[in-house]
């Protein structure tokens, strides 16, 4: 599958994105990747039970014909002297598939960062408290050592006043210095979390902007994997499909075989046969290599269609077309 394929997946419900919130821009781009994702898994795992499917009526099919129809034609040919000799196996028969050689590939979700902003947010303001009592009792010459739980509430009202009097030009306030110690902590705690949750967004744009490369990069490598299977699949059905073919014709050879046997006798020393009989025997063994070729060639190398599988069913297909064509033409 090419980009321009994977691209026209992906766009099929365009994104949305607002350049202006980073947060949105990668949850857009996180939901594009986990549906592509999903599409491609579904059509992945649908192709997967045809091909099973398939693969399981061929085998069935090829035990049958095996075990039954060739096995009763070579029999008959015994009968008859004509020595078949059955088709050696070169290399072993495989029959796999390529199924990306991967775990399913998982769209990790975004965390927004609000959390640990909130926290920092609450350190961040206790933090300037902190610093303002600490200014407080340096200037108003508080002695830390004698103040406990019991004393700690007489020294609020002069730190409050000493941070009113600060900032407003020795205009003592209770109320402006409470105001100024709850303000101040109130905006460094958003100062904190507005820069925790922007620098999240920021990762998590190009988090997500990562993840969608892997996503298509994914999807384009079971795409491929499933335009295999697909192939595989066919080429399964399609040699079914001839292995029924070759059951009828075999039949009719096996009937005729049956024939010559009752009329002309089983083989002996001195037996000859009639042309017309050794033509019969000569087509049933070209038939029956045709078959055995197409059943006992490997259906896949290295995870991929074989290629003299192929050739095999084409093999087949003409074979069967020959006989057809002495019948009826």
């Amino acid at each position: 599958m090419d980009e321009q394929k994977v691209e026209e997946v992906v766009l099929k419900e365009p994104i949305k994105l607002d350049k202006k919130n980073k947060i949105l821009e990668a949850k857009s781009l996180i939901e594009s990747s986990q549906k592509l994702v999903t599409k491609v898994e579904a059509d992945v795992a649908k192709c997967k039970v045809g091909l099973s499917k398939a693969a399981e009526e061929f085998d069935s099919a090829k035990r049958t014909f095996k075990n039954v129809t060739f096995k009763n034609v070579e029999s008959l040919l015994e009968r008859t002297g004509f020595e078949y000799v059955s088709y050696e196996e070169s290399e072993a028969f495989e029959l796999s598939i390529d199924d990306g050689n991967q775990e399913n590939f998982s769209v990790k979700k975004l965390r927004s960062g609000r959390f640990t902003g909130l926290i920092l947010a609450l350190l961040a303001a206790f933090a300037t408290v902190g610093v303002w009592i600490y200014l407080a009792i340096s200037k108003l010459n508080i002695d830390t050592s004698n103040i406990n739980i019991e004393t700690a509430t007489s020294h609020v009202n002069p730190i409050l006043t000493w941070i009113g009097e600060h900032l407003l030009s020795g205009e003592s306030s209770l109320l402006v210095g409470s105001l100024i110690l709850g303000f101040s902590a109130l905006i460094m705690a958003w100062i904190v979390y507005a820069v925790r949750v922007a620098m999240r967004g920021s990762k998590n744009l190009h988090l997500a902007k990562d993840t969608l490369d892997k996503a298509t990069q994914y999807s384009m490598t079971q795409d491929e994997c499933k335009d295999e299977m697909k192939k595989i699949d066919m080429h399964l059905r399609e040699a079914s499909v001839e292995i029924s073919n070759f059951e009828t014709i075999l039949n009719e050879k096996a009937a005729v075989l049956k024939r010559i046997i009752h009329v002309e006798g089983s083989c002996d020393e001195e037996k000859e046969y009639h042309p017309s009989s050794k033509k019969v025997m000569r087509e049933t063994e070209k038939i029956m290599r045709a078959a055995e070729n197409l059943l006992e060639t490997a259906i896949t190398e290295e995870k991929k269609l074989n290629f003299k599988s192929v050739q095999a069913l084409k093999s087949a297909r003409d074979v069967y077309a020959e006989y057809l064509s002495r019948i009826y033409d």
